[in-house]
C-alpha cells in the first residue's frame, strides 16, 4: 500500500498558532496578589469561613458614567475589599481592607484612604469590626484573631 502524502499548504493558507486562554496573564493589583493568597490560606485554615468571604470589587479606574451608574446601582465608595460574614460573640461580620506588601499611605492617595476609614467607623458603628491588613501575614493575623473573638 502507498502511503499518502499530504500536499503541502500554499503560503497564503498558513495556520498560525492560537494562543490558549491560560497563556494570557491577567494583571492583578499588587493588593489583589495578597487577597489571593489569604483567601487560598483562609481556605486551608477553615473552609467554612472561606465560603462566607464577599469581595467588594471597588478597585480600578473608570469613566465618570461608569463610576455613577455602579454608585446608583450600590457601590460605596470607600466600601473594604473584602467581607467575611462570619459572627462572632463580638461582633456581626469582619470588614477587611487589603493593602500590598510595604504599603504607606502617600498623599495622592490619603483622600481615598481617609473614605475607606470613614466607611469602616460605620461598620464599625453598626456591630461589625474592621481592620486594615497589609500584607498576607497581616491577613493572616487580623483574620485569626478576628475568628478568635
Amino acid at each position: 500500500m502507498p502511503a499518502k502524502t499530504s500536499k503541502p499548504r500554499s503560503p497564503s493558507r498558513t495556520l498560525k498558532p492560537r494562543a490558549s486562554p491560560r497563556a494570557k496573564r491577567s494583571k492583578l493589583f499588587p493588593e489583589s496578589i495578597v487577597q489571593k493568597a489569604g483567601l487560598e490560606w483562609l481556605r486551608v485554615y477553615n473552609l467554612e469561613v472561606r465560603r462566607r468571604v464577599i469581595k467588594i470589587h471597588n478597585e480600578g479606574a473608570r469613566t465618570a458614567a461608569s463610576a455613577n451608574l455602579l454608585i446608583a446601582l450600590g457601590l460605596h465608595p470607600g466600601a473594604s475589599d473584602l467581607f467575611i460574614a462570619w459572627p462572632t460573640r463580638k461582633y456581626a461580620g469582619l470588614w477587611l481592607e487589603v493593602k500590598r506588601e510595604r504599603w504607606k499611605p502617600v498623599a495622592s492617595c490619603r483622600e481615598h484612604f481617609q473614605r475607606q476609614l470613614e466607611f469602616g467607623q460605620l461598620m464599625i458603628d453598626s456591630g461589625y469590626a474592621f481592620d486594615v491588613a497589609v500584607g498576607i501575614d497581616q491577613f493572616i493575623a487580623k483574620v485569626t484573631s478576628y475568628l478568635n473573638t
